[in-house]
């Protein structure tokens, strides 16, 4: 398993894996480079954790969910409407809706939305100059983007 999301705390927060339609309780976690290694209950030796391997792996959501204010997971995002800042005017009075996040690019400085629009998928970078205000219960996000940044 491969995990570069770069919140390996994330990781050291994690009871248990569920790999296939079994569930392992991790015994132990550490890094090798950028793979995280687990030893986990039930699993004893070499020949058994060969038989894990290509299994698809998951997570309990709120042991994976960042802890920090301000931080989402990518799957909270994806499917948000995205609107355009109304300028102070209440967003439930007057929202412009301009797309859909259609994915989430992950980038060294900052991550980049992906932005289904009706001209066509927009990248806008996920920063505080750009994205005024997340909203996932809401189920939006409210944008500045640059000038002639649609058209």
């Amino acid at each position: 398993m491969y995990h570069d999301s770069g919140d390996v705390e994330a990781l050291r927060r994690l009871s248990c894996v569920y790999l296939g339609a079994d569930v392992y309780e991790i015994l132990e976690m550490r890094m090798h480079r950028k793979t995280p290694i687990f030893k986990l209950k039930g699993v004893e030796d070499r020949d058994a954790a060969e038989g894990l391997v290509g299994a698809e792996v998951f997570v309990e959501l709120e042991e994976a969910r960042p802890k920090e204010e301000g931080a989402w997971l990518a799957s909270e995002l994806v499917g948000l409407e995205v609107r355009l800042d109304s300028g102070g005017t209440p967003r439930a009075e007057s929202p412009t809706n301009i797309g859909k996040i259609k994915g989430i690019i992950d980038n060294p400085a900052h991550d980049i939305f992906e932005i289904e629009t009706e001209q066509g998928v927009r990248l806008l970078p996920f920063v505080d100059v750009f994205v005024s205000e997340v909203n996932t219960e809401g189920g939006f996000i409210t944008v500045t983007p640059p000038e002639g940044w649609l058209f």
